[in-house]
């Protein structure tokens, strides 16, 4: 017997419109989005973050439950947030929102991707 199994869910939120000034303060706003995570209810275990010259930066949270990311092009008002969780109790819609209000983001398209393996039954001899 063959099936699915549901191991996570797998957020891509694009956020347009945002506060370029804020996005301008990189470690500024690598900080907030390390806060908006960690009060989210998600473990954050380490990260990362890498700062563009002459401006951006790419910040990344690796989580207990799996990771979140940030891409950021201040001069185009534009971030790049991935949020990936196998913690399927976890309502990440506060998060999100939580998010595009930190960023000033104006506008938001956000693509749910549920992460599943096949799973086939042992076989038994």
């Amino acid at each position: 017997m063959n099936g699915q199994l549901k191991l996570g869910e797998h957020y891509i939120c694009d956020l347009s419109n945002c506060d370029q000034e804020r996005l301008m303060d990189a470690r500024r706003s690598r900080d907030l989005f390390y806060q908006a995570v960690f009060e989210s209810g998600l473990t954050i275990v380490s990260e990362g973050y890498y700062e563009f010259s002459p401006h951006g930066f790419t910040c990344f949270l690796l989580l207990a439950e799996s990771h979140a990311s940030l891409h950021a092009w201040p001069e185009h008002g534009y971030c790049a947030i991935d949020l990936f969780t196998c913690n399927l109790d976890l309502d990440i819609q506060p998060l999100i929102n939580r998010l595009q209000v930190m960023f000033g983001a104006a506008d938001i398209s956000v693509r749910k991707i549920e992460r599943e393996a096949e799973v086939r039954e042992p076989c038994l001899i």
